[in-house]
């Protein structure tokens, strides 16, 4: 009987020690949440570490990390991921590119889809709409600034001054839409694509899009770096790369 109890012991003294693990803090950016998801439960799945992921536009989760919240992993736009790897927040060794993504246009499902191939026409998809909405550019999000901008540029930001709901996150802006309360929202292909409810209309047209690469990277006070590096191989890896695919970024 002793025996068997040691026999036991020792058979899930793994499971074990794997449950009570730290799980890997990572910290990214809504234009990579829904495949960050996904993909960490993959990892879970086969043997890795258990992923906490914590979410936020890219200004916030930068700031956040420069606050001194806990990650081992961030996951951000090349521009944050630079300035935080010159403060020495982010490791550079380590950085690795998950793919590049794209602005787009969400209308609720169902709705007609306005033209948005040229800027004159996305100009006037714009005017059109009784209410947009995009991420609050006064935080740092990479869409929200972009799409304050491109309204400013094309002349029509005192007529949208008040017809313009603007969220912590694209996927609220998109959520906006998906419930009527707005009819346009401009943020990043990826977080359209992960709300029911909504369809994108289509990426901005060239001449007034914004191509975002977004990167990992293991942060300088990472308490575990190995299982941060691990996690940032998985996303990095095959079927890391066809998620991002198939959430819209450019991979390869």
């Amino acid at each position: 009987m002793i025996h068997r109890r040691i026999l036991v012991a020792g058979l899930c003294a793994p499971a074990l020690a794997r449950a009570q693990a730290t799980p890997v803090r990572v910290l990214g950016t809504g234009a990579v949440a829904a495949s960050v998801r996904d993909l960490a439960g993959a990892f879970a799945a086969r043997g890795g570490r258990e992923v906490l992921l914590a979410t936020a536009n890219a200004g916030v989760a930068a700031r956040r990390l420069r606050e001194g919240e806990a990650a081992d992993l961030m996951l951000n736009s090349a521009d944050q991921v630079a300035r935080l790897t010159a403060d020495a927040l982010l490791d550079g060794t380590t950085t690795r590119e998950l793919g590049r993504m794209l602005i787009g246009v969400a209308v609720r499902a169902g709705a007609a889809h306005p033209d948005i191939s040229t800027e004159a026409a996305l100009r006037a998809a714009i005017l059109a709409a009784p209410m947009i909405a995009h991420s609050d550019p006064a935080t740092g999000a990479t869409a929200g600034t972009h799409a304050a901008r491109l309204v400013e540029r094309l002349g029509i930001a005192d007529q949208m001054r008040t017809r313009t709901l603007v969220f912590p996150g694209g996927g609220a802006a998109v959520q906006a839409v998906a419930e009527s309360r707005a009819a346009l929202a401009l943020t990043q292909v990826s977080e359209i694509i992960a709300v029911p409810g909504a369809v994108l209309v289509g990426p901005l047209p060239d001449s007034a899009q914004l191509v975002t690469p977004y990167l990992g990277a293991v942060a300088t006070r990472a308490t575990d770096r190995a299982g941060a590096a691990a996690f940032l191989s998985f996303l990095t890896g095959p079927e890391g790369q066809a998620r991002f695919r198939a959430a819209g970024f450019a991979v390869g």
